[in-house]
């Protein structure tokens, strides 16, 4: 997936300017840039675990699978941007600072709704997948069963698309150089836009779901719960709750 491996290079020069100079600081500073340069490291390797797997969804060019993959891709570039955004903010504001404190607190807040999407999104794709040859018969006409899914997920994808085009802006290279730009509150509510777009779109297929159970067996299976749906929905209340500056 190309925009999580660009998404994935930037982080990973924002790391290394994050720990340039850090000896000059107090070592309680010291620590908490090490504890948020390790953390933002292990990001990179599940980013880059998640664009792998993606890429073996795209091969299933005759179905709708690929369609959901691309929006899903650009949510988790958009959660790649954000923990570049995340280590820069040591260079762009005083490390201590409310400030720093503040925008740091809301950016690991929406990073944790992405995540969450993410594995809602790798679950449905897997069943699709999985279920990627099924025919069923729904109002008098026999379609492939993983479009029905496909149905409720791609509508998430107009949202991810306008959240993607603000996440890139905020990233950009001086003299061969990435830097990023701190989001404003209102790119934090238009990415926070693209979560309630995936919350209804799983909302309304465990709606379409339920109602459906008797005529269409295979969908027991499906993974995606309402358990998992209270889950993104009581971290994005908590994401929207924080001041968003």
């Amino acid at each position: 997936m190309a925009e999580i491996e660009e998404a994935i290079e930037g982080i990973e020069e924002a790391i290394e300017g994050a720990e340039e100079g850090i000896e000059e600081l107090p070592e309680e500073i010291q620590e908490e840039i090490e504890a948020e340069v390790a953390e933002a490291r292990t990001e990179v390797a599940e980013f880059s675990k998640v664009a792998e797997t993606l890429k073996t969804f795209l091969k299933f060019v005759t179905t709708s699978i690929p369609k959901v993959v691309a929006f899903v891709g650009k949510n988790v570039a958009i959660g790649a941007i954000l923990w570049g955004v995340n280590v820069s903010l040591n260079k762009l504001l005083p490390h201590q600072s409310s400030e720093a404190k503040q925008k740091r607190a809301a950016i690991k807040a929406l990073s944790s709704v992405i995540k969450t999407e993410t594995d809602l999104s790798k679950k449905a794709l897997d069943w699709m997948k999985e279920h990627k040859d099924d025919m069923i018969t729904l109002a008098g006409f026999e379609v492939p069963l993983e479009s029905v899914i496909a149905k409720y997920l791609i509508p998430i994808s107009e949202a991810v698309d306008s959240a993607y085009d603000i996440a890139k802006k905020l990233k950009d290279k001086l003299d061969g150089s990435t830097y990023y730009n701190i989001p404003t509150g209102g790119d934090m509510r238009d990415f926070l836009a693209a979560g309630d777009a995936f919350l209804k779109g799983f909302s309304d297929l465990d709606e379409f779901i339920a109602k459906n159970l008797g005529k269409i067996p295979q969908l027991a299976t499906f993974p995606v719960k309402q358990g998992d749906i209270d889950d993104l929905t009581t971290q994005l209340k908590v994401a929207k709750d924080l001041p968003l500056w």
